[in-house]
């Protein structure tokens, strides 16, 4: 698995779930040489958890003698994968649109809408998304025709300090006399700007009347709860937002995660694109129209399409199978 700046840590937030959901499976976990340190320690607070050592990722995969390989680290090349094949792996690949996804047995590609695709190896689309069972209990908040609070996100990461520039850009629009509408700012465990960030904060706003900041919150779903909408990047959150009808601005950092068509219009979402440079000016647009209460009633209604509850299920049945563990599947979580 893979989890730097660059890329964010949602790979390694989707493992450690996968891992759970097979309780009666031996899990360990193997970070790239190029992942960050927090992203190892993630796992390595409940698993057996180590970095690349040699110079060839496959032969590291192969010391530990592994049954199955679900990669979770983007585009996998082929020389990789059919080393790990001919040593008579399963293999299973999350957001694999490299040539060694061909030799994998499962390939999973939520964040991906692929049309006419008929091989039963290659699974497409939001239908295979992941919900975290966290969000199976969580509350939806009820629609208001007043937004009160807002949600701001960009991932575990934030590479491109998406949370200063959009709080600078919205701080100002956000002031409502004596009810303002509240900035609630979620940075993750990557995030590098954290001291300089709440320095920022305090200094614009003292008293705490609209901006209110936390960092690594372990259940997202509770700030979710309290969002009329959001302003996020084109990750895994926007699945997440659907699944609790928030609607959302959404940003991208670069131009592969602009290839995450779901967080469009005609599925809750208004989408500004790629972010570089930054367009303080079209967030701004955005934000007002969002905050508007026929726009977000419209994009709510939006998102009652989307049911994501079953498919992780479905997905670990899919991974237990070719373990010869497919009578094990009324055990997950």
């Amino acid at each position: 698995m893979i989890g730097r700046p660059a890329v964010g840590l949602g790979h390694i937030y989707r493992s450690m779930m996968l891992a759970e959901a097979m309780p009666g499976c031996d899990v360990g976990f193997l970070c790239t040489r190029e992942s960050s340190a927090f992203a190892l320690d993630l796992p390595a607070a409940k698993y057996p958890a180590r970095r690349q050592e040699y110079g060839e990722l496959h032969r590291d995969v192969l010391a530990l003698r592994p049954d199955l390989v679900i990669n979770d680290m983007l585009d996998t090349g082929s020389a990789y994968m059919q080393s790990l094949k001919e040593a008579g792996l399963r293999l299973v690949n999350f957001e694999d649109e490299g040539p060694g996804a061909a030799f994998a047995d499962l390939v999973v590609n939520a964040l991906y809408a692929r049309a006419g695709n008929d091989d039963p190896r290659l699974l497409y689309g939001h239908g295979n998304f992941c919900l975290r069972d966290e969000f199976l209990k969580a509350a939806r908040k009820p629609f208001s025709s007043e937004a009160e609070q807002v949600l701001v996100t960009f991932g575990g990461t934030d590479a491109s300090d998406f949370t200063r520039k959009s709080v600078d850009a919205l701080y100002d629009l956000c002031e409502r006399g004596g009810n303002p509408l509240k900035l609630r700012i979620v940075a993750g465990p990557g995030y590098a700007h954290q001291e300089a960030l709440k320095a920022h904060l305090a200094r614009l706003d003292p008293e705490g009347r609209v901006l209110f900041y936390t960092h690594a919150t372990n259940v997202m779903s509770a700030e979710m709860e309290k969002a009329d909408f959001a302003v996020c990047s084109a990750g895994r959150t926007v699945y997440e937002l659907a699944h609790m009808r928030i609607p959302a601005v959404v940003l991208s950092h670069h131009e592969r995660e602009d290839m995450h068509s779901f967080a469009r219009p005609e599925n809750g979402f208004l989408y500004l694109g790629v972010m570089n440079p930054f367009r303080a000016d079209d967030l701004r647009a955005a934000f007002l129209r969002t905050a508007g209460v026929r726009e977000r009633r419209l994009l709510r209604g939006r998102q009652e399409q989307f049911d994501f509850t079953g498919n992780k299920a479905r997905i670990v049945a899919r991974i237990l199978e070719l373990l010869g563990k497919g009578d094990n599947s009324a055990g997950m979580r």
